[in-house]
Order: C-alpha cells, then structure tokens, then sequence
C-alpha cells in the first residue's frame, strides 16, 4: 500500500531541490492505480505545502535553526505543519506519527527533533500558528505564502489594493474548467448530455464550460469533445478570431490549448504553422492535435524569433514565455523560480525578440495578439508600448489585464494589434 505522505515528502523534495514542477509530478501519481482517497491526500499536501511554503518556514523558524537542519527534515516540518494548521480532519497525533515514520527512513539522527518540534506544536496551536508581524502587508505575503518582492512590484504597477488581492487570491484553487471543442460537438449538445454527470456549468467565456469534478479521465476527454483549459487562457484564441481559410502563425504553441483552439475557429480550413522551441513538447503538442481532430496545423521545431517566410500571415498569436506570474494558484512553485530581477529582464528581452519577429511575418492590414499568464506590468502593457513606440503603424485595438481574482481564473494579459500601413 502507498505511503501519501512519504510519496508527498518525495515529490516536496524534487521540487524544492531539483526545481522541478508539481503539476508535473502529481500528474503521474494521477495516472499511478491506487485509491482516489490516496491522490487526495498528495494533492493536496503537495499543492499546499507549496503554496504556503513562505508561511511554514516562518513558522519552522520558531523551532529550528534552518541554517543547522538539513532541507529534508525542513521540507517534513513544513508538510506535517501545513496539515496540523490546513487539514484539521487528519487527527493531528496521526500526523506527528507519520512524521516520526518519515524521519526515522529519511534521516534518523533527526527523528527526536521531529517528534520534540510538532509535540510543542501541538501544545498551544493557536499561538503558534500566529504571524507576529507589525507590518500588516508584510504580515498578509507571509500568512499567505506570497513573496514581498512580487506583492511590492505588483503595488508599484497597479497600487496596493490590487496587489493585497492578488495575495488572497493566489491560495484560493481555481475551478475545473474545459473548452468545447467545436471541430466534434457543440456546447449545447454537450451540456445537454452531460451536465448532471459532472456538474457543468457555463462560464462567462464562449464554449468554456465549468465541471464541479474530475473530468480528465472520462471518455468527454479521451474522445477529444473537451479540453482542459482555462477561460482567461480561451479568450485569447476568441480575441484573435482568425477567418476561415486563412494563414496563422502561432509563435510558441506547446501545450497547443491556444493552438488547437484557433484551429477550431478556423473549422480546420486555411493554414496553421505552429513553431514550438522545446523538441520535448512536441510530442504533447501532437497528441492534442490528434486528439482533438485537428486537421490544418503544420508543427515545426524550432527558435521562432529565426522565422525566416517570404510570405507574410494574416494573423499571429504571440503567447510568449513569461513569468508566469498569473497562474500561481496552479504552479505555486513559480514564487520562488521566477522572483529574481535577473531572469525576469531576461524574459523581457525574449519577448521584444519574438515581438520584432511577429512584426516582420504580419502582413500589412493583419491581426495579432500578444499574450501572456503573468500580471508583471513590464511584461505586458510596458512591453506592449515600447513595441507600438518602436512600430507606429501597430495599433492597439483590444487590450486587457486579467487579474484573477475577478472571477478565480488565471490572471492574462490580451493584446490585439493592427499593422496598418506605413505613413510616407
């Protein structure tokens, strides 16, 4: 029988050591078969250990010195302490014997500390629990797991009040959401058919369908009629919304959520050229190809800043590397991959790059959108005025900053532009 707990400190440690993605590792334990009680419980020690995880070491803080305990036997602490303080239908003696358990395999010498620190815990948990922070913004990034340095940048860009939801938001789980895909069924048909069996409901945002449980395994998804995706990202294909029989160009398409959309839109006439720079993505970009029935998209490996056409396109999509920012809620990981001045003003760099080659493969009188999953106004309005400074003759004709928090979808930036003619 699996161990929830050893298979969670397992995965903890990939992430916090090798940088490795959750979403990733928790989607093969989703595919391991053992008891759905059991992926509960990795899901969601892993997920919120994760996304508290600024929290816990405050908290590990008042038991240890961290400079003197090995990260394995702090990566434990913060996963017994999330569940003693989030998951308060795990008797909390069951945890501290798991804890013990785990220790005792991992790294014996540490196993009394263990024992000692989540004892005293135990003994006055509401105290202990508490942020003793006079600095109330402060002390909401530290209750929230949310890093100073984003919150700060986020005020400076949209004020305070944004940046404090924003905060409250990024612990909340956002709902399970799919996209119709048209090229098999309609909405309609769909939700006739399948409403009560997984609780749909319509989302604000065309063809994007809400389900109150898992969906991914269900013949809906094998069949292709539905994909996971989610309405913020959806609304990027329904700003774009390219023409039957015309020529596309999406720039960076892996997972193809976006791609496989346009395709849809465009009923699989015209054409499709799709550049992926990571080979490893590829083989995911395809079997949604597949699975959903996609007939017009022509896949390419390769650097699309080195794009090189005679000919122009009617439309682009843009969906450039980022931050990643907005979804947190997601892949909690990203506040401490991302939070580093340096490699964000690397990503600026690479979206400029990929912005001149979008300019230069639009045709005059064609459409693109510049999107991203981030809330980093350099990577999005900032990025976007320096482009339209650099190339007058790209208009802005849409332009919106998704949050979020308005209605607990990850938080976008869409940006559709026009190339009109240059001005002799």
């Amino acid at each position: 029988m699996i161990n929830s707990r050893l298979e969670s400190w397992e995965i903890l440690k990939k992430v916090f050591t090798n940088k490795a993605f959750s979403n990733v590792l928790l989607n093969e334990v989703s595919n391991k078969t053992i008891d759905e009680k059991f992926k509960n419980l990795i899901f969601a020690i892993v997920h919120g250990t994760i996304t508290y995880k600024i929290y816990l070491d405050y908290l590990t803080s008042k038991l240890i010195d961290n400079r003197k305990t090995p990260l394995e036997i702090q990566i434990l602490l913060w996963m017994s302490l999330y569940q003693i303080r989030f998951l308060e239908a795990i008797p909390s003696y069951a945890i501290v014997n798991e804890a013990v358990q785990i220790a005792r395999k991992i790294n014996p010498k540490f196993t009394g500390l263990v024992n000692a620190c989540l004892q005293k815990v135990l003994r006055d948990k509401d105290k202990f629990f508490e942020v003793k922070i006079n600095h109330s913004d402060r002390k909401l990034c530290v209750e929230n797991g949310y890093p100073w340095f984003l919150f700060e940048k986020i005020s400076q860009s949209y004020g305070t009040d944004i940046a404090r939801k924003l905060c409250l938001d990024s612990t909340q789980r956002p709902p399970i959401s799919v996209r119709v895909n048209t090229l098999l069924c309609t909405t309609e048909k769909l939700l006739a058919a399948y409403q009560f069996e997984f609780g749909l409901q319509l989302s604000s945002v065309k063809n994007c369908l809400i389900a109150d449980r898992a969906i991914v395994k269900s013949e809906l998804y094998s069949s292709g009629k539905i994909t996971i995706q989610d309405p913020a990202s959806i609304l990027v294909g329904e700003t774009l919304q390219p023409t039957l029989n015309s020529k596309v160009l999406d720039m960076c398409s892996a997972p193809g959520g976006k791609l496989t959309h346009l395709a849809a839109i465009m009923n699989n006439t015209g054409k499709l050229i799709a550049y992926e720079l990571n080979e490893n993505k590829i083989k995911l970009i395809k079997q949604n190809i597949d699975r959903l029935n996609v007939q017009n998209v022509e896949l390419h490996v390769g650097d699309s800043r080195l794009i090189n056409y005679n000919e122009t396109f009617d439309y682009v999509l843009l969906d450039a590397p980022c931050s990643g920012f907005g979804v947190l809620k997601r892949k909690p990981e990203i506040k401490f991959n991302n939070v580093d001045q340096k490699s964000l003003s690397e990503i600026v760099k690479l979206q400029a790059e990929l912005l001149t080659t979008a300019y230069v493969s639009l045709k005059v009188g064609g459409e693109m959108v510049y999107s991203t999953c981030t809330i980093n106004a350099d990577e999005n309005f900032m990025q976007i005025k320096k482009f339209v400074n650099k190339y007058p003759e790209m208009k802005i004709i849409f332009e919106k900053q998704i949050f979020g928090y308005e209605d607990n979808t990850d938080g976008f930036y869409i940006c559709k532009l026009i190339k009109e003619s240059k001005k002799v």
